[in-house]
């Protein structure tokens, strides 16, 4: 009776064996398709991001190059115009960005925190500066918040090109972006510092 048994475990324990590495494979195929299909999906709200970005620097710069002309109703409606359209793609990127899971990018995972770190600072402070508008009840700028801006159209126009290239890597474009995301956000040395970028 003994004799009979042992072979039944043997063999019940190697079916158990072989249950858990095909479903240990399996798990990890799923996985692997899982952050394959998160990878891709970053990639295409990068490009989703260019194209807002450059339909809102072109528009920034409309912007700033009436915002120094005379007061009148032809000049406040270009204003205006301008000025809504980069809010609202300005949107439609902090839509994109929150869907961004750098986490997935395994190497380069660092790059895309920064990246969505940094326009999501952008956002603040056009957001920050649309309070001002409200507020003073007109679209006048200093001369730092121009330098603001301008460095805010330059960070679109690195992206959009760098995505319109189709390099390996669009969002290495970051490296070239510290510049003027000194100018933009006065805490970016110190979140450099803190990611240790090589």
């Amino acid at each position: 009776m003994k004799l009979l048994k042992k072979p039944k475990i043997k063999s019940l324990l190697l079916l158990l064996l072989v249950i858990a590495i095909a479903s240990n494979l399996y798990m990890h195929h799923k996985f692997n398709h899982f952050i394959h299909q998160k990878q891709s999906q970053n990639q295409t709200d990068l490009w989703s991001i260019s194209v807002s970005g450059e339909n809102l620097a072109k528009r920034l710069e409309d912007f700033l190059q009436h915002s120094h002309e005379a007061d009148n109703e032809e000049v406040k409606e270009i204003l205006d115009n301008s000025w809504r359209v980069v809010l609202g793609e300005s949107q439609s990127i902090r839509f994109y960005l929150g869907r961004v899971s750098p986490q997935d990018m395994e190497e380069l995972a660092p790059r895309w925190s920064l990246l969505q770190y940094s326009l999501l600072r952008i956002d603040d402070f056009l957001h920050g500066l649309n309070f001002n508008f409200l507020e003073q009840r007109s679209y006048s700028i200093n001369n730092e918040e121009v330098e603001k801006l301008k460095a805010v159209v330059t960070t679109y126009k690195k992206i959009h090109e760098a995505v319109k290239n189709k390099s390996e890597h669009p969002e290495l474009v970051i490296d070239s972006l510290t510049d003027q995301m000194m100018i933009i956000d006065h805490h970016y040395a110190s979140i450099l510092e803190t990611l240790e970028l090589d």
